[in-house]
């Protein structure tokens, strides 16, 4: 299943910058898209709360240091939208296309943070 921290529950939101902030996330699984509330308080229990609900994979256009290391250990792969600006359904076809890097301890050292 994969994840992203969107701006609104709206069905096709915008991408949330800050993934530690997310009031939302979308989780698309089978082609559906459920947008759930997150009321978690901090990076640790977001990616519990994400695990539990089956995730593995999480995009995003930015994460600090220990927020990648902690949603890594917990078995989610990170990629990374370089995009701000940008719709689930867009972010999906770039994902479905192979055009979003996936986030590694040597590339994250690259990325925008």
């Amino acid at each position: 299943m994969i994840a992203i921290p969107v701006k609104s529950e709206e069905e096709n939101s915008n991408l949330l910058e800050e993934f530690g902030k997310a009031e939302y996330f979308a989780l698309i699984n089978n082609n559906k898209i459920e947008i759930l509330k997150n009321e978690q308080k901090d990076t640790q229990e977001i990616a519990n709360w994400l695990k539990d609900k089956n995730v593995n994979i999480l995009i995003s256009s930015a994460l600090k240091e220990n927020t990648f290391y902690t949603l890594k250990n917990n078995g989610i792969k990170v990629y990374c939208s370089q995009e701000n600006k940008i719709k689930i359904d867009e972010i999906l076809l770039k994902y479905a296309d192979g055009e979003l890097p996936i986030l590694n301890k040597l590339s994250f050292l690259y990325q925008k943070v």
